[in-house]
């Protein structure tokens, strides 16, 4: 997580269908938790990084329609706004090799029903990375 001017990525939903798939728009809360990330850093540990609760002053349903064959881009800037459950990795000095998945998940809802939203949990292929995590130290020296 990225305090510090973070770099944007992209996370792309295609519809494989030969249907159209509605969607949540992801500044709503149906679909603003709709992308989360799965980080492995070794064997059996695994972290979850997810959009932290906000809340919503307007609040609406929207959706947005794909259609066969096409995408919905996503922009991702791992910020303030996610958190990580159990806490990342330090890796100060050596990066240490990781793994990523990004899942997309909506579950039904009275709004998903109504809208015909497509509901389920669909995951990507994982990618390697080598994660590096900077901590900030404290940089106040105490004279005497």
């Amino acid at each position: 997580m990225a305090v510090d001017v973070p770099d944007s990525f992209y996370v792309v939903l295609t519809n494989v269908s030969a249907q159209p798939q509605a969607a949540f728009e992801p500044w709503n809360s149906w679909g603003y938790y709709s992308v989360t990330f799965e980080m492995e850093t070794g064997p059996g540990k695994v972290v979850k990084i997810t959009k932290k609760p906000r809340l919503f002053t307007k609040n609406t349903p929207t959706t947005f329609l794909i259609a066969p064959g096409e995408e919905m881009v996503f922009p991702i800037k791992l910020n303030d706004d996610w958190g990580a459950v159990p806490s990342l990795p330090v890796a100060d000095e050596t990066p240490i090799p990781v793994n990523i998945k990004t899942i997309y998940e909506i579950g039904p809802t009275p709004e998903s029903s109504t809208q015909q939203i497509w509901i389920g949990r669909v995951e990507s292929r994982k990618y390697h990375f080598y994660f590096r995590h900077w901590v900030q130290r404290n940089a106040r020296h105490h004279c005497s």
